[in-house]
């Protein structure tokens, strides 16, 4: 269940609100003796789901392995750390980042992957390969709020 302060988009009407604003509408009894249940649904349209818009970011470490959180892990102390690749609504991020992102096989099953970075040889021809992916996704513009990071080529 997400807070109450958290932005929601209605499923129907696409109505951007706070799960705050929602309006609680009971439904209807089959009999007299029935329990009386209500649900929260959206103050436009009544429709009873929603998308989370919580905001998130994707990222990747040096072996190509793409993870999903709230804020980007801060680097270690030795310079190494994670490289922020896309950002967007909590609904959209990660079903954006599975059709376009390798999906792992073997010990990676499961694991989402950059295309090319794992088999890469030198953190130069990695880099080349995270590029190349980020701007081959950055083409097809996003109409759910998910942006690319732009990378340069080395």
């Amino acid at each position: 269940m997400i807070s109450t302060g958290a932005s929601v988009k209605c499923t129907r009407c696409r109505h951007m609100h706070t799960e705050a604003d929602r309006i609680s509408r009971p439904r209807p009894r089959r009999s007299t003796g029935d329990i009386q249940w209500s649900d929260l649904v959206c103050p436009r349209c009544g429709c009873k789901n929603y998308y989370d818009c919580t905001p998130q970011v994707a990222w990747c470490w040096a072996s190509g392995l793409i993870e999903i959180g709230d804020s980007l892990p801060p680097n270690e102390p030795g310079g190494s750390g994670a490289i922020e690749i896309a950002a967007g609504p909590k609904y959209a991020l990660k079903g954006q980042l599975s059709a376009l992102a390798r999906h792992g096989k073997g010990a990676s099953a499961g694991m989402l992957l950059v295309p090319g970075v794992p088999e890469a040889e030198g953190q130069r021809a990695k880099g080349d390969a995270l590029a190349l992916w980020l701007a081959w996704c950055s083409r097809p513009k996003s109409r759910d709020g998910v942006s690319f990071a732009k990378r340069k080529a080395a």
